[in-house]
């Protein structure tokens, strides 16, 4: 049910983004509903859209969770586009202008609206996906430099892959960069684009996305699993990792805007890590959990693993 919840929230913010469009397309709505006095309009209008509203909302994610796949991340937002908000939005506007009788209130209720539907857009030059690129690739520069660190080290050492473990967020950075560098996971942790992590033998491989997507992720039950798939280095986010200890997130790195999920560890796995890693200044000390700390890179800290 947590994740059938999720999946409506990640409906309606894959569309609207940290724009407020629903929001005034859900107030038209209402405004047809319990103000305009024309059947005919209702009945072409509010009716469709609440049975669309009904069937996009509830139904298809129930249907995509719990029967058969009808969308996955790349296409989840495009089904809102059913609804036709803006086209809504904007006959709602203009059936509040015309309801007033006097000119004088229609020219300051439209000076009124102007303002309201640029609010409810996303202004492109402060938008996190209008932001200028920092490399040629398009990418985080951060997440190239880590690239280029463990590609670094692994040539070094006579190979041409590095094993990387990840949240799961910025995978798609290292996958994009360059095929040396080998994920646990990717997209597969969600919709199974390469396989399905849900069936095994690679559920093992989802527990780790799992508890790498906590404030505590369970290095102790990352050790086997990682020793398993032959994986070389561990990356955390500062943002909101702090394995129940003091926040080592001094620089005041915030978390993505856009992620919609529960952060909370499981409670056993708080008392044992707060046990086990120590703060050494400005990074957790983590070497008795067999890990040895490489550097740190704006928000993350990447570690190796030490084995005998």
């Amino acid at each position: 049910m947590k994740d059938y919840i999720l999946d409506i929230v990640h409906l309606n913010n894959d569309f609207t983004g940290t724009g407020m469009y629903m929001a005034l397309y859900f107030f038209t709505l209402l405004f047809i509903a319990f103000y305009l006095k024309d059947k005919r309009l209702k009945n072409a209008v509010l009716y469709p859209s609440l049975l669309l509203l009904l069937g996009i909302y509830i139904c298809l994610p129930a249907v995509n969770r719990f029967l058969f796949t009808l969308y996955d991340d790349e296409v989840r937002g495009r089904y809102i586009w059913i609804l036709m908000a803006p086209a809504i939005a904007a006959l709602g506007c203009t059936l509040m202008v015309d309801m007033l009788r006097e000119r004088k209130q229609q020219i300051l209720l439209t000076i009124a609206l102007v303002p309201v539907i640029f609010a409810c857009g996303v202004f492109q030059i402060t938008d996190y996906r209008f932001q200028r690129a920092e490399n040629l690739y398009k990418l985080p520069q951060v997440l190239i430099d880590i690239s280029d660190t463990v590609l670094s080290e692994q040539r070094e050492a006579d190979s041409s892959t590095a094993r990387i473990i990840v949240p799961y967020e910025t995978a798609y950075a290292f996958r994009q960069y360059s095929t040396g560098v080998e994920l646990l996971y990717g997209e597969d942790a969600t919709y199974g684009r390469i396989w399905d992590l849900e069936e095994t033998p690679y559920v093992d491989k989802k527990d780790v996305c799992n508890t790498m997507q906590t404030t505590c992720p369970d290095l102790e039950l990352i050790a086997p699993i990682a020793e398993k798939y032959e994986m070389e280095y561990i990356m955390f986010d500062c943002a909101y990792v702090d394995f129940g200890l003091e926040s080592i997130n001094h620089d005041g790195y915030t978390e993505d805007e856009n992620f919609v999920g529960d952060r909370t560890p499981d409670a056993d796995s708080v008392r044992r890590m707060s046990a086990a890693v120590g703060i050494d200044n400005d990074h957790w000390d983590l070497e008795s959990l067999g890990l040895e700390y490489v550097g740190t890179y704006g928000r993350y800290l990447l570690y190796r693993y030490v084995r005998k």
